[in-house]
């Protein structure tokens, strides 16, 4: 009889089969749950650092162009030598601008330089890129002779405006084309439409030209073709509003 109580008792206190599958089972799901917690994290965290970079890139690409604008000086680009065409001192477009300022030192060696922003398709799709060359000794092609530089990749779509004065100057009006070479425009409007998943947006830049636009004026005529506004540049709908 105590033989047998003795027995009984070691087999209560063991593990059964099927209690062993159950505990294994159990911390395997537990893991399971910790692993996916801990990749979930991994993955939020490689999110916000990624939006944090994107935004910088997308904020010193603003400030970059705005400062380059701002600084647009009325200098001859080019010139007809026989005279039959007037100088070229800005050109705009609605997805390119060319014009002449100077370059952060990090750039150039000082004095003025031809530069140009414009949209290229990249390896994404289209990319905001930026070339320049020394306007002294300029020749057409020069601003291709180099590659140019990367501001800004997939950018969707893009478009320049440009703030004009009639003849008596006394009205203003915006267009996405600008057509009087010889002078400058009074303000640049651009606007972008960034295709990005994460909400981030290119806010509307609108950047008055630091010279007096009047000293180096032609006869300014409203032209019908373009699309203008006497208050402002057309607020274009950004397209995920479209869609």
């Amino acid at each position: 009889m105590m033989n047998s109580g003795y027995h009984n008792a070691t087999r209560q206190s063991g593990f059964t089969l099927i209690e062993l599958l159950l505990a294994t089972a159990l911390i395997a799901i537990i893991m399971a749950m910790a692993y996916g917690g801990f990749r979930a994290g991994v993955r939020a965290s490689t999110s916000g650092e990624e939006r944090i970079e994107e935004t910088n890139r997308i904020r010193l690409a603003h400030e970059f162009v705005r400062r380059q604008i701002s600084l647009a000086q009325p200098l001859i680009i080019e010139q007809d030598e026989g005279g039959q065409s007037p100088p070229i001192r800005f050109e705009g477009e609605d997805d390119r601008i060319r014009l002449v300022a100077p370059l952060p030192g990090y750039l150039g060696f000082g004095g003025p330089y031809v530069q140009e922003f414009r949209i290229e398709r990249g390896e994404q799709g289209m990319d905001l890129v930026f070339a320049f060359a020394m306007l002294n000794s300029y020749e057409p092609g020069n601003l291709d002779a180099e590659p140019p530089i990367t501001l800004l990749e997939n950018v969707g779509d893009i478009a320049f405006e440009f703030l004009g004065f009639t003849e008596d100057g006394e009205d203003v009006f915006w267009g996405n084309f600008w057509e009087f070479s010889e002078r400058m425009p009074l303000a640049i409007s651009m606007q972008m439409d960034l295709p990005r998943d994460n909400g981030l947006i290119w806010p509307t830049l609108n950047t008055p030209i630091m010279v007096d636009n009047a000293a180096v004026g032609a006869r300014v005529t409203r032209d019908p073709n373009l699309i203008s506004s006497p208050i402002g540049p057309r607020q274009r709908p950004n397209q995920r509003e479209q869609q």
